[in-house]
């Protein structure tokens, strides 16, 4: 708002000019055509044949904008921080260093006490803290045990200790834990197993399995005939390495000639043109409606993603009442990506434009993709044209994925083929070329024969041991079958001896037990009696020094306050003392306001407070500051009314910005203006709007060269422009009298209030009918 005054005040100087253009241009316009006979009676012209203008009257255009209403709150500006100070103690005013109406600074010194009053204070303070110490000694000596409280506290300790150990060797004598049971039991299980093992041992070493000796004397017997298979192989290597060098050559090849035909790419590339060319379809549709070129992201963006990317709305740009060339000029705007001449092709130029449809229901009937469209007839959807398009791409783009994944799986697998066929024939022709050199084979036989007698040898080895054991290594495992046994019968006794314990070391235990807790209870007894003689003394000690804390507090805040300091930057409003009185501890010295915080305090009406919120913007306007504006915000609305005379008010507070270098005063009248609606719609300003008492409202508007009268219905209103509900169409002109300033509509609500001939009220509902 405040960006509109500033501009409608720079063209103020030339408005008169061209309201005076206006006017000339208007006159020679009514003298040429003559003013029509159904002109109002009131205007300078009338006449049949002419729908010329008067030279007062102007035409206004009607169109879309916003208007935003105000609620108005008269008051005064009001500082609610202030506060009185005082000294908080008695004395006399040695120095008052501001005046009444001086501008200060937060923790600014503004009144002193004089040295006697402060050097009294100063007194005060030693003297309250010398108490405080004393005491807090003495708490300190209550807190501290005496050395015959200590003594009792560690005949306490070390008795309870005694009792806990001998209670603790008593239970452990009686009621074995169970974990140590359990842990006795484990040990007599782990014993038994392990002696189980040895025996085992002993009995597999001494008396083999029939099974394991007849396993032996098979795998000597395979031994012997592994020796002599070697001998005989000697004929057969050259036979068997030359065929088996045949094989893997055939079988490289077969996979050689598999991976050429998994690497035939035809049937991918068909595949991938199809898709290229959805894609280009997919995009002529998009251009053909919009034109507009797109990215290849947008490319493959569905319609209604492609229309927001490009800004495009086309439920709206395909109506009638769209301006395609909002400024006039007849060409594309840059500012939007799509294309308006295409949009005015499609609308003015082509034959079935009035067959165009956004959206398409199922029945209806359309042309197919590759149809002439040049058919007159043929409807036209929008949506089922681009999304047949999209659906075609996507189809394409899914079978071009399909044949990328076949082709990448078969070239592996025939790769893979082709590798191991070609280890094979490696391995094959490294076989062969070994048996072709006579010193070759003959070493190769030679390390087989040796390796079947290193074998044999070693079957043989093995079925000796089974047959015939080492004698040491029997009388070892007779040994650990020993040591098993011994370990048993420890873990047996161990358990024996947890769950049955001695009676004449139970008796025992029991006694040192009671002896203990005799003990404890003497050094108990002994402790409450001196620590309750001490319980009464520590309290009363506490309470001493929390009462000189706060006298050492309260003379050291008297004495900080023998200077008066400013709690905030304000300004001084009142003085209420001189220098050399003497004043009373809360007599009040002057006092500060909080020029930072400032609100406009007033009232609304009980038809606007409901559409009062807290924090909602406002706009300060001051008498005494009639070129400035300030920013504030609704910091209060009361929730109760004042009734007066039967008109309802409510209280309402705004608080105001203040700019830096501005000083407010106290009581300033105040408008704080409320923003309370905001409402769309045509706009026409209400000086051009008539009433006929018959007819109601009407505007006059030209149509053809011919003023006409039109009835309307009005909406919103803000007192100069109104939102029209019916009677009017966006475009139309109509004619408006030309006052001195002419109100302007630019951005919609931002205008400059100007005088009109009668005073009109502003409206606050949100219904029709005249304003």
């Amino acid at each position: 708002m405040d960006g509109v005054f500033r501009w409608f005040k720079g063209w103020r100087l030339a408005l008169p000019l061209c309201v005076l253009a206006l006017i000339c241009g208007g006159a020679g316009y009514a003298w040429l055509l003559g003013a029509p006979s159904w002109l109002p009676s009131w205007l300078p012209f009338g006449g049949a044949d002419g729908g010329g203008l008067a030279a007062d009257e102007r035409l206004i255009p009607v169109s879309h904008g916003s208007l935003m209403n105000e609620i108005s709150v008269n008051g005064s500006i009001a500082f609610t921080n202030k506060q009185d100070l005082n000294f908080g103690s008695a004395g006399f005013v040695d120095e008052i260093l501001v005046s009444e109406g001086e501008i200060v600074s937060e923790g600014q010194a503004l009144a002193r006490l004089n040295p006697e009053s402060v050097a009294n204070l100063q007194r005060a303070v030693a003297e309250a803290r010398l108490e405080h110490q004393t005491a807090f000694n003495a708490l300190q000596d209550a807190q501290t045990p005496t050395l015959a409280t200590a003594e009792a506290q560690a005949a306490v300790t070390d008795a309870g200790l005694e009792l806990k150990q001998a209670r603790d060797e008593l239970d452990a004598l009686v009621n074995p834990e169970a974990q140590a049971v359990a842990q006795a039991e484990a040990a007599i299980s782990e014993a038994a197993l392990e002696l189980e093992q040895a025996r085992e041992a002993l009995d597999g070493l001494v008396n083999p399995e029939a099974q394991a000796v007849a396993q032996a004397e098979e795998a000597a017997a395979q031994a012997r005939v592994a020796v002599q298979e070697s001998e005989d192989a000697v004929g057969s290597s050259y036979a068997d390495a030359a065929s088996d060098l045949a094989a893997a050559e055939r079988e490289q090849a077969a996979a050689q000639e598999r991976l050429t035909a998994a690497r035939d790419s035809s049937g991918l590339k068909s595949a991938q043109d199809e898709f290229d060319q959805e894609e280009r379809d997919y995009i002529n549709v998009i251009e053909k409606w919009t034109g507009a070129e797109v990215t290849q992201e947008e490319s493959l963006l569905p319609p209604n993603e492609v229309f927001a990317a490009l800004g495009f709305r086309p439920d709206e740009v395909f109506k009638r009442t769209y301006v395609v060339f909002a400024d006039g000029v007849f060409a594309d705007d840059p500012a939007t990506r799509w294309n308006e001449l295409t949009l005015f092709g499609w609308r003015w130029l082509y034959p079935g434009a009035a067959s165009i449809e956004v959206d398409c229901e199922e029945e209806t009937l359309l042309p197919e993709r590759e149809s002439d469209t040049t058919n007159n007839n043929a409807e036209l959807c929008i949506g089922r044209d681009m999304q047949n398009a999209y659906d075609a791409l996507l189809i394409a783009r899914d079978a071009l994925v399909v044949a990328q994944s076949q082709r990448e799986e078969g070239v592996l697998n025939a790769t893979l083929a082709v590798e191991r066929a070609e280890t094979a024939l490696a391995d094959a022709r490294e076989k062969a070329a070994g048996l072709e050199s006579g010193s070759a084979r003959d070493a190769l036989l030679r390390r087989q024969f040796a390796a079947a007698q290193e074998n044999l040898g070693k079957a043989e080895d093995d079925l000796a041991k089974l047959i015939s054991p080492d004698a040491a290594e029997v009388e070892s495992k007779r040994g650990q079958v020993a040591l098993a046994e011994a370990n048993l019968g420890k873990a047996e006794d161990d358990l024996a001896d947890l769950l049955n314990p001695d009676a004449a070391e139970v008796a025992a235990k029991r006694g040192q037990v009671a002896l203990a807790e005799a003990k404890v209870s003497s050094a108990m007894l002994e402790l409450e009696r001196l620590q309750a003689r001490a319980a009464l003394d520590v309290p009363l000690q506490e309470l001493s020094v929390a009462a000189a804390q706060v006298k050492v507090d309260g003379a050291i805040r008297r004495y900080d306050e023998s200077t008066l300091r400013a709690p905030w930057d304000g300004y001084v409003s009142a003085v209420n003392v001189e220098v050399g009185k003497e004043v009373e501890a809360f007599e009040t010295i002057m006092q500060v306001i909080n020029s930072g915080i400032v609100e406009v305090s007033g009232v609304v009406d009980e038809i606007d407070v409901l559409s009062v919120e807290r924090g909602v913007a406002a706009t300060v306007y001051l008498d005494a500051l009639p070129d400035q504006i300030l920013d504030g915000r609704v910091s209060s609305v009361s929730s109760t009314a004042t009734n007066e005379r039967g008109v309802v008010t409510f209280d309402v507070k705004v608080a105001v910005e203040v700019p830096d270098g501005l000083t407010l005063q106290d009581g300033l009248s105040a408008v704080a203006k409320i923003a309370s609606a905001e409402h769309s719609g045509l706009l026409a300003p209400l000086q051009a709007i008539q009433f006929n008492p018959e007819g109601g409202e009407f505007a006059r508007v030209m149509e053809d060269g011919v003023i006409v009268e039109r009835p309307v219905t009005l909406g919103n209103s803000d007192g100069f422009w109104a939102i029209v509900e019916s009677g009017l169409s966006e475009g139309d002109e109509i004619v408006m009298r030309v006052l001195d300033e002419i109100p302007t509509n630019q951005g919609f609500g931002e205008f400059e209030e100007f005088e009109e001939e009668e005073e009109r009220p502003r409206r606050r509902d949100g219904g029709g009918g005249r304003p």
